[in-house]
């Protein structure tokens, strides 16, 4: 009598929630845990916000001139951490929707994971165009010339990581949009 050998080969759905609980538990707990410090520096920017310390850092942040942007981090140092964790929210929400396998989690988690992607380039550039700005403040040429020369491998090296994520995470996102694992969802 001849016997089927056992299987050694997990079931698609088992091998997709193999992939997508850990990822989506990882996502969910690392995300509430920036969300909550950014909360908690909200609240510590609140507080010392209010000091004459801080005043005379955004005082001197207006009086030399720093970009606009900066400034109004330093005036808003509680709002800057309130907006910060507002675009962390979502993130929580998809990771959550996405643990417990719904389509709606699947479906908005892959999207923040390009949106994030792109973001990248976006705060590439900014914090290329604050560099070149802060660092034309200076008065001494051989300094300015050295630092711009750092500031532009900084920014090469964050065009480089962009694109890698961008990559990273494009395939994640392709991967997570696969019909194996959108089968598992509800």
């Amino acid at each position: 009598m001849s016997t089927v050998p056992p299987q050694l080969t997990a079931p698609a759905a088992a091998t997709a929630t193999q992939f997508v609980r850990p990822l989506a538990l990882v996502s969910l707990l690392a995300s509430a845990a920036v969300l909550i410090g950014l909360l908690v520096i909200a609240l510590l920017a609140w507080v010392f916000a209010r000091t004459e310390g801080w005043a005379m850092v955004v005082a001197l942040a207006a009086e030399s001139r720093w970009p606009a942007s900066l400034q109004w981090m330093l005036q808003h140092p509680a709002r800057t951490s309130l907006w910060m964790a507002a675009a962390c929210a979502p993130a929580v929400v998809a990771s959550w929707g996405l643990y417990r396998q719904q389509r709606w989690g699947l479906w908005s988690f892959a999207v923040l994971l390009v949106l994030s992607a792109l973001a990248n380039f976006g705060i590439t550039w900014w914090l290329d165009a604050v560099g070149t700005q802060v660092i034309d403040l200076l008065h001494d040429a051989q300094a300015v010339e050295e630092l711009h020369l750092q500031r532009q491998v900084m920014t090469f090296t964050l065009l480089g990581t962009s694109v890698l994520f961008l990559g990273l995470q494009g395939w994640l996102a392709w991967r997570l949009l696969r019909p194996d694992i959108r089968s598992t969802m509800t």
